[in-house]
């Protein structure tokens, strides 16, 4: 027996009917559902806004792209009859104006869900309606992540450093803004072995063409979240209350370097030292800062996105599907270039 102020305390319990206990009141206690559903938190497209995009009335499409400029010369004043012919006695020599394109090969991201009639019926949730908006957002997503972290190799990729990616990883539908400095063109790609510094960014900045790099306003910095704990750290980062008129930002910005735009996204993981994600998830622990030269890339539709959601009455169920089809390319291996390394 155990002994309290009270008098002797006896080792029974459960003596009293409560509100949980099988049998004795927990059947008698609703368990109630709010009609409002509580969603995830989710961060808005933040890639695809940043760059122009065009319809393909083909598949494949090819963009015509500015081939090299004519070439200017010195040339002296024109004085003979001789001189005043098409051939090469003419004192003004002439050159050729290039011509290029670029092909855009769409892809196609989708996803399909089934679910019956009777949790249509008997969901205290309006379930269509839901799973429709649930599935747009995750297409978005995708749209998103797979333009970043794009990558069709099927070793050394990107986003499975030492593995081998699965042929249906959304990423393998093309190559993306990550990969063009990582692996494309690697001279684009600065080693920042430490916390990020404003020396270090515009070092991995003007790794790009220097008609790129000096136009801040066509410029745009894309960080995990890590990197942008450390970027607010900067002086030298402007964060968008103190930008004043620049303060109309796009989807996701959150400040400025050097007059370009600073985004952040859900969809730029954490990688291994070499700017990759490793396949061994501990050695994840490594930033990344991506400037991209925006009107170098394009993105091309063939399909824009389409929710379908079908009853099947001789299954009694329904079969939602999302899909779009989509194509993107740089204009030239100068268009991004990358800080990787970087301690957060």
């Amino acid at each position: 027996h155990k002994v309290s102020k009270a008098g002797i305390t006896g080792l029974k319990a459960d003596e009293l009917t409560y509100s949980t206990q099988s049998g004795f009141g927990d059947e008698w206690v609703p368990d109630l559902w709010s009609a409002q559903i509580w969603n995830r938190a989710r961060l808005e497209n933040a890639i695809l806004p940043l760059f122009r995009s065009v319809e393909m009335p083909s598949n494949p499409f090819e963009l015509p792209i500015e081939g090299t400029d004519p070439s200017v010369f010195f040339v002296p004043e024109t004085k003979n009859e001789t001189e005043l012919t098409l051939a090469a006695a003419n004192t003004i020599p002439d050159s050729k104006v290039g011509s290029g394109k670029i092909q855009l090969t769409a892809q196609k991201l989708a996803l399909r869900v089934g679910f019956s009639a009777e949790l249509v019926e008997d969901s205290i949730v309006p379930v269509l309606n839901i799973y429709r908006e649930q599935a747009m957002r995750a297409i978005l997503a995708s749209i998103d992540h797979v333009l970043l972290n794009g990558d069709t190799a099927t070793s050394g990729n990107i986003n499975k450093d030492g593995g081998t990616p699965a042929g249906t990883d959304r990423y393998m539908a093309f190559n993306g803004l990550r990969k063009l400095p990582l692996v494309t063109n690697t001279a684009n790609a600065v080693d920042a072995a430490a916390a990020p510094t404003l020396a270090r960014l515009r070092q991995a900045r003007f790794t790009m063409s220097p008609a790129y790099a000096a136009r801040p306003t066509d410029l745009a910095w894309i960080c995990d979240t890590g990197t942008y704990a450390k970027f607010l750290g900067l002086s030298e980062f402007l964060t968008m209350e103190k930008a004043g008129p620049l303060a109309t930002a796009q989807t996701g910005q959150i400040g400025y370097l050097d007059g370009a735009p600073v985004i952040v996204s859900a969809e730029m993981s954490l990688a291994a030292a070499n700017g990759k994600v490793s396949t061994t998830g501990a050695s994840n622990v490594k930033g990344t800062a991506l400037c991209i030269y925006r009107p170098g890339w394009f993105v091309g539709y063939r399909r824009r996105i389409a929710v379908s959601v079908d009853y099947l009455p001789y299954y009694d169920s329904y079969q939602l599907t999302a899909t779009v089809r989509l194509a993107f390319a740089p204009f030239d291996t100068e268009a991004a270039s990358a800080l990787y390394n970087i301690t957060v």
